[in-house]
């Protein structure tokens, strides 16, 4: 009586652990027949809602099939299965039990594969972002050492490597902030302002970008009510907006950096680049977010300059948006309110 008590009570301790457990569970024989089946905690299960008394084949692509059926027929050590399956990815981890049963463990990894692919993506355009500058950097600098140049050649060339300095300086605040911002120590320090010079000295530091890109870099900054803000920041929302404006821009384009009261200050980057199709304007401001059309016309980026403004403008109580139709450019624009 004791044995059976002890043999009942184990039984409820196992199926209260397997109850726990987050992930989906299928228990199932040698040949694939389903016996038990558990949905997880999760919000995202397997398509199982006709799972019991049916096989494996009835229910798996032929390939997932095999893997499946392979893992099972290894009793001797635990087995773990990537399986694909209307849109989800599932990691399935077949453990072998007593008699011809085995456990298999469906946990959703779709969110880790897509964090892992963006992570990918991510390093590999801050490498090519730092490759880029620190080439520039070092190829104007050995014409320097070289002292085979003329004086609009000295100009051409230490604006390029201005240029490309700013640039690198920008990637590794921006690295800095997206790192402070998760940590959730991301901070501004307001103060009375006049955003008028600091946005021309802004402006200033693109003036060679302009003029080696052909682009026509045209500036309408009215003059501006003091307002309590963070000059570094503003001036680092406003390079984060240019910088996408000249990326996108075609030799002979336009760029417009706006200022004007309105209610409060409104500021407004505006290009005739390629537009940005209304499908994608939801996710600019996500981190890491590119969109297809940068993707597919080889434009750097990390993603990250957007994600950053807005939290830098959102931290002012001020709000960010983008206007924009494919082929007719986009304008960026900024709120911010005086109080």
């Amino acid at each position: 009586m004791q044995e059976e008590l002890k043999e009942y009570q184990g039984g409820l301790r196992i199926r209260s652990i397997l109850e726990a457990l987050p992930d989906d569970l299928m228990l199932v024989d040698t040949q694939g027949h389903i016996r038990e089946y558990k949905a997880g905690k999760g919000s995202h299960h397997l398509p199982m809602d006709r799972f019991l008394g049916t096989t494996l084949e009835e229910l798996f692509p032929p390939a997932v099939v095999d893997q499946l059926q392979k893992a099972l027929r290894l009793e001797d050590e635990q087995q773990v299965v990537d399986i694909s399956l209307e849109g989800q990815h599932f990691e399935a981890r077949v453990v072998p039990m007593e008699g011809e049963l085995a456990l298999i463990l469906f946990r959703d990894v779709t969110a880790e594969r897509e964090t892992e692919r963006l992570k990918s993506e991510f390093i590999a355009a801050v490498s090519h972002e730092l490759k880029t500058p620190l080439t520039s950097i070092l190829g104007f600098s050995e014409l320097l050492l070289e002292n085979e140049y003329n004086p609009a050649q000295l100009r051409e060339f230490l604006e390029s490597i201005h240029y490309s300095s700013l640039r690198l300086k920008d990637l590794v605040n921006n690295l800095l902030d997206t790192s402070r911002l998760e940590a959730g120590h991301f901070s501004i320090h307001k103060q009375p302002v006049d955003l008028g010079p600091i946005l021309a000295q802004t402006a200033r530091s693109f003036a060679g970008v302009a003029q080696l890109g052909q682009v026509h870099f045209v500036q309408e900054i009215e003059p501006l009510p003091t307002l309590e803000a963070d000059p570094e920041r503003m001036a680092q929302v406003v390079a984060n907006l240019l910088s996408n404006a000249f990326k996108f821009c075609p030799k002979g384009g336009y760029i417009w950096l706006r200022a004007r009261p309105h209610g409060g200050i409104l500021l407004e980057v505006e290009d005739t680049g390629p537009g940005i199709p209304r499908h994608e304007q939801g996710q600019l401001f996500q981190r890491y977010s590119r969109t297809q059309s940068a993707t597919t016309r080889g434009i750097v980026g990390t993603g990250l300059g957007l994600y950053i403004s807005k939290a830098i403008v959102e931290a002012h109580q001020g709000r960010i948006w983008v206007e924009s139709a494919e082929g007719k450019g986009a304008k960026f624009s900024v709120w911010l309110p005086l109080e």
